[in-house]
């Protein structure tokens, strides 16, 4: 499901920066059976076509193995004076099922990097060079939901690493309407528009045989002054060997402060109450949990 962004004001050090807290977010056939695992009920309210290619696109990267993606997005923030300003941000990842993933992002304000290896999470705060460890369930459906809800934190985009992002990305969805093709970095997209109560999502998901989102967009209507989140999704590749991975079983050298997260939740946001907030100001996120 997509959730309302939280925008922490609140600068927890010299060097403040943001982190997408991600609660989001082809044709009436599929490229699948519908009787397969991936089969979805489908919303009565969402167009069924906008439905089919969301499903599509669901279909086809739950089916993959492991690939990659990078992405240009942009996010406002909001000033007491009610003026929005725009920062930009850039993301690589790579994910390889049912176990390993890794999430490098840096933004006008700071980053992260993020190594996800059956079961063990470590996040490197960047420029800070400060690393935190957390021990989290052994696939990364169930790392990327305990990371949400037990420690506040959600990797940008994260919901196109789940395996039924339809899931995470449809839960509540009031409406939905399919508004036709558009190009979106040369790639024909069929653009799709969702309600929900607090925000309203758009996605471009590619035309043809390979239904990847292109581009979303999140506008957050609830907030002062409506800010948005964009991304440009790109560089997909699949059924490419994952070489470059760079998991480690401890931090790179130079690294700084140590936090150990691993222990019960309680005893985390005690020892770590940064990486349990969500490591400093945060603007957007769609991302919802999967059962």
């Amino acid at each position: 499901m997509i959730r309302t962004a939280q925008f922490l004001l609140k600068k927890l050090s010299p060097i403040s920066f943001s982190i997408f807290i991600i609660v989001l977010l082809a044709s009436h056939g599929s490229l699948f059976p519908q009787d397969s695992a991936f089969a979805q009920d489908v919303n009565p309210n969402i167009d069924p076509k906008a439905a089919g290619i969301l499903q599509d696109m669901s279909y086809y990267m739950g089916s993959q193995y492991e690939y990659t993606y990078k992405a240009d997005m942009m996010f406002d923030d909001v000033l007491e004076s009610k003026q929005k300003i725009q920062y930009n941000a850039e993301e690589t990842v790579y994910l390889k099922k049912p176990d390993k993933f890794y999430a490098g992002y840096v933004s006008d304000l700071g980053g992260y990097k993020l190594w996800y290896d059956a079961g063990q999470a470590t996040l490197l705060e960047v420029p800070l060079n400060d690393f935190s460890l957390a021990t989290l369930p052994s696939s990364v459906d169930q790392a990327l939901n305990k990371l949400k809800e037990e420690y506040q934190f959600t990797p940008a985009l994260s919901e196109f690493l789940f395996i039924d992002t339809y899931k995470v990305m449809t839960a509540n969805i009031i409406s939905g309407a399919y508004f036709g093709i558009s190009k979106v970095m040369g790639a024909n997209c069929h653009h799709l528009v969702f309600v929900e109560k607090d925000i309203d999502w758009q996605i471009w998901i590619e035309e043809g045989k390979r239904p990847v989102p292109r581009k979303l967009v999140i506008t957050y209507k609830n907030m002062a002054e409506s800010p948005q989140f964009i991304a440009l999704i790109k560089d997909w590749v699949f059924g490419k060997p994952i070489t470059n991975f760079a998991l480690f079983d401890s931090p790179p050298p130079g690294c700084g402060v140590k936090i150990v997260i691993c222990a019960e939740p309680g005893a985390a946001r005690a020892r770590s109450p940064r990486v349990c907030r969500g490591l400093g100001r945060q603007p957007a996120a769609i991302a919802g949990s999967a059962a």
